[in-house]
């Protein structure tokens, strides 16, 4: 009997082992996904603020067209000029890290986070990434709109001080010409080209209405991640 009953406790005493072997391996894959969703939701809360940024940027600088008089335009400095202009169809979209969080999802590894709130939080972003789709593709068609009526002005327009990307200035156009406060009293005294980029002004409106819920969310993942390391 006391050999059978060793037996018992061996096996009991080795799956209460095993157990605790599982549950700590489960909790360093937790803190591994942890560390790396708020490395990464770091990096996407400084790209959404850049992206709202610059796009209400653009729409106070395309109302500078519309408001100023004519002799105010023609006395812009050629920066502002190359500014007002790009803003009449400058599309900047927010292109999140999704790769850990698109991993767990995938993997079908989300339980893993015991944080109940936080897995719900996430599964929100991807929803809320996916209802700004529809405007951020209305702002680009309005984008491709406006550009194509430049052409009937003697556009498009470049300068090298505004044509930045995300790795600095766009190499290879400096042939295209700069726009002069003529080109932009021509473009605003044509009906369509004003209504396609207020068009593409509205569209802007509604994507960063879409940009400040998902940064909100962001903000709210972020904070969630430190209530949990």
């Amino acid at each position: 009997m006391s050999e059978g009953a060793v037996i018992v406790v061996s096996i009991l005493l080795a799956f209460g082992i095993d157990a605790l072997w599982a549950q700590r391996q489960l909790r360093i894959e937790e803190q591994e996904a942890l560390v790396s969703l708020q490395v990464d939701f770091t990096t996407n809360l400084r790209k959404i603020n850049e992206v709202i940024d610059k796009l209400v940027v653009s729409q106070k600088q395309f109302a500078t067209l519309v408001r100023l008089s004519p002799e105010e335009i023609r006395a812009l400095p050629p920066i502002t000029v190359s500014e007002i202009m790009k803003a009449a169809a400058d599309p900047w979209t927010f292109d999140p890290v999704l790769g850990t969080t698109d991993a767990l999802v995938g993997a079908g590894k989300l339980g893993v986070i015991r944080e109940t709130k936080l897995r719900e939080s996430l599964i929100t972003f991807l929803n809320l990434l996916s209802d700004s789709i529809e405007d951020s593709s209305d702002m680009r068609f309005f984008a491709r709109e406006v550009w194509l009526a430049e052409v009937k002005h003697g556009g498009p327009w470049s300068d090298p001080l505004t044509e930045i990307g995300h790795s600095g200035q766009v190499p290879g156009i400096d042939f295209i010409h700069q726009a002069t406060p003529e080109d932009l009293l021509n473009v605003r005294g044509d009906v369509q080209f004003i209504g396609l980029s207020s068009r593409f002004q509205i569209a802007v409106g509604y994507y960063v209405s879409e940009l400040e819920r998902i940064r909100d969310q962001i903000e709210l993942i972020l904070n969630l991640i430190d209530e949990s390391t």
